[in-house]
């Protein structure tokens, strides 16, 4: 059984609050570093949009997803884990399991799923590996792509993960090294964040001053799951910097019409009941949570029949917010759309939605 201390009023694990804050123009950022944002977001959309994007382009882009997180992943880690601890492990001072524990509880305090080690061999040759299994892992691309990136980080050079389905929803990952070509490290630069103060401010719980809306979040931390009481779906904290970069790089990987099909990806996918309809009915409500997802301030929102208008000001994230409210919009009025949309190069979001002429 895990064990965590957690705020006595509204319940969130000590650890979560410890390592970001929600600040007052829609974003979160690491507390350790105020220079990243961070963002707690569904994340059971994930692989199913991946599955949609690949049909729509007629190839599985697992492999990219995967290959892209771990470029991520490696530039995240190298700012978290101490250059000291690095080269104590490379130099074989330490063993590198000294991170195994803490990484694992972080894992499951953030709802990436339930992290089991199950063996590994590190003697600086072509055959060591690190196995690990992962119930309910938040994607399973991607969390092939978390452990390849960390290793490069510890170990240096690149690791390669092979994975397979176990059980039912638990995975077990195995890596190797690799010659992958770094071209994607090269042009990998993770944006730096800095803050505009805006007018936004989210209730706080008395006793820890976490955001309010957090009382009606479960933590399970002995599975790694985070899940919302109100709608019932599995969250995760994770940069939306991230899902920004592997979209950025599947266009450079796959070509300009990208970002157009994200956002028809994530449109299908809401169609199918994933958010709750009633969602765009309330402004206010859906500012506050674009801003406890750390998505930006909402500025403007306007819905009728004949169309929808939003602005997001320092939005993350957005092609999935468009592609989310693209498929809202739909649903409301039970109708199809065009979707046009802006995003200004200090970071503000316009969107447009009109129904297509019957």
């Amino acid at each position: 059984m895990i064990e965590v201390n957690r705020c006595p009023e509204c319940g969130v694990p000590e650890i979560f609050m410890q390592t970001q804050v929600w600040l007052n123009n829609g974003d979160i950022v690491q507390r350790a570093n105020p220079f990243a944002r961070a963002g707690f977001i569904e994340c059971e959309n994930y692989d199913p949009l991946f599955n949609n994007i690949s049909d729509i382009i007629g190839v599985s882009i697992d492999r990219i997803v995967t290959n892209i997180e771990a470029a991520v992943s490696d530039v995240y880690m190298r700012s978290v884990i101490p250059t000291e601890v690095i080269q104590m492990i490379r130099e074989g001072q330490i063993e590198p399991s000294v991170l195994t524990e803490p990484t694992i509880m972080l894992c499951h305090i953030l709802g990436f799923g339930k992290y089991e080690f199950v063996d590994s061999r590190y003697e600086r040759d072509e055959n060591d590996f690190y196995r690990q299994r992962i119930t309910k892992p938040y994607s399973v691309p991607m969390s092939a792509g978390d452990l390849a990136g960390v290793l490069t980080t510890i170990l240096g050079g690149h690791h390669q993960v092979a994975y397979e389905e176990v059980d039912p929803g638990c995975y077990e990952y195995t890596t190797s090294w690799t010659d992958r070509p770094t071209e994607l490290l090269e042009r990998l630069e993770l944006e730096v964040y800095h803050h505009v103060d805006g007018d936004l401010e989210l209730e706080r719980c008395p006793s820890c001053d976490m955001p309010g809306a957090f009382g009606g979040y479960r933590w399970d931390v002995e599975n790694g799951l985070i899940t919302s009481g109100f709608s019932g779906r599995r969250m995760t904290l994770m940069g939306p910097g991230t899902m920004d970069q592997l979209f950025t790089q599947l266009e450079s990987e796959l070509g300009e019409e990208i970002p157009q099909v994200v956002v028809e990806a994530q449109r299908r996918f809401v169609r199918t009941g994933f958010y709750p309809i009633e969602r765009l009915s309330d402004t206010a409500d859906f500012r506050t949570q674009l801003a406890l997802r750390g998505l930006g301030n909402l500025r403007e929102m306007r819905m009728t029949p004949a169309g929808f208008e939003m602005r997001i000001d320092n939005v993350a994230g957005h092609l999935m917010t468009i592609g989310m409210v693209q498929g809202l919009f739909e649903m409301t009025f039970d109708i199809d759309s065009h979707v046009d949309w802006e995003v200004s190069e200090r970071g503000d979001l316009t969107v447009e939605i009109v129904p297509k002429a019957s």
